[in-house]
């Protein structure tokens, strides 16, 4: 696709703000490649999500900081025979057609005796490892220095969720549903707060081919059953109710932030300094300060860096820089006899 889009409607606009937002966030010395991997299934959601996507690319109003690299990665389950390999050449074609790079991943172990097993659960945690790894991959080949791992799940997704966190037994946690980024910030999930009926509005008048999944059909997997019996009488109830629930989560997320920073507030008061921490402390005041820390802070840093901390406190240097993996780097401030932490990473440090 080489033409430009000189248009784009208030759907698609405000996927552009979000890509935006993503963009400014990043905006440094230099321009960096940043990879989004769409997950597509070609059902309506993911296929409304890729077709949005490439008019964004190609619109005229698209003029980013940085330069984004779309891919997509679609998921064979093979368990619904012909069904399920024609979708898998239905979003091939597409992408094809569109120029972009595709790639494919089939499910062989529903071969393996799963009795007693959770199939779909064990399917997600398969699809979460496969996009996580060729993400990585790719970043290394391109040389992108974030990406985001993009998903089509809408507002009643995030109800449906809710729901079966509720009939299951939950704490608050799990009132938070799904957010429009996970707290590592790798998925994306631009229609987190977009209704259904939105959705389909788009889709019908956009003309978006997809392909249907017969298993969506049936009420054997909890979810289905809670779509087909349970939602229905919500929006009898409330035609907001996507909106209400949102909201709800929203309200919960921010009560548990609120709660998580007066506790390591009160931790910070309590202990005063920061060498009489324990390791897990340090190790979640280091998250508080940059979540993508989750991925390279160990135990054992943690641990070498609170030593650090109690050698550079009773020296007489002002300032002191750590090196941990991956180029981050954690740096050590004295000031007034106190020490203040900040964390960067060495691609980034201006």
């Amino acid at each position: 696709m080489t033409f430009t889009v000189k248009s784009l409607n208030n759907f698609e606009y405000l996927f552009l703000e979000k890509i935006h937002i993503i963009d400014k966030k990043y905006v440094l010395n230099e321009q960096i490649n940043i990879l989004l991997n769409v997950q597509v299934s070609g059902g309506m959601d993911s296929m409304c999500l890729l077709n949005s996507l490439i008019k964004i690319a190609h619109s005229k109003h698209f003029k980013p900081n940085n330069k984004f690299i779309i891919i997509v990665q679609h998921f064979n389950h093979q368990m619904r025979g012909i069904e399920s390999d024609l979708d898998s050449q239905f979003v091939v074609n597409f992408c094809l057609k569109n120029g972009i790079s595709v790639y494919v991943e089939n499910f062989n172990d529903y071969k393996i005796n799963l009795t007693g097993k959770n199939f779909q659960q064990v399917a997600r945690n398969w699809r979460k490892k496969k996009a996580i790894e060729l993400s990585e991959e790719l970043s290394k080949q391109l040389n992108c220095k974030k990406y985001f791992i993009l998903t089509a799940h809408h507002a009643r997704d995030h109800v449906e969720t809710i729901l079966m966190h509720l009939i299951r037994g939950c704490s608050l946690d799990g009132l938070i549903g799904i957010k429009e980024f996970d707290e590592d910030e790798i998925y994306f999930r631009p229609f987190a707060e977009i209704s259904f009926s939105l959705l389909q509005k788009y889709c019908n008048e956009e003309k978006i081919k997809y392909r249907l999944d017969s298993s969506n059909e049936s009420d054997k997997y909890d979810r289905n059953y809670i779509r087909h019996n349970i939602i229905p009488h919500l929006s009898n109830l409330n035609h907001s109710y996507e909106k209400a629930f949102v909201s709800l989560s929203n309200d919960v997320a921010n009560v548990l932030a609120m709660q998580k920073e007066k506790n390591l507030t009160n931790s910070i008061e309590k202990k005063w300094h920061l060498d009489a921490f324990s390791v897990n402390e340090i190790y979640m005041y280091l998250i508080e300060k940059n979540k993508e820390l989750k991925r390279v802070l160990t135990r054992n840093a943690a641990m070498n860096l609170l030593h650090e901390i109690k050698i550079f406190k009773k020296s007489n240097f002002l300032q002191k820089d750590i090196n941990l993996a991956q180029g981050w780097i954690v740096q050590l401030n004295k000031i007034n006899n106190n020490i203040d932490i900040e964390v960067m990473q060495k691609n980034f440090m201006k």
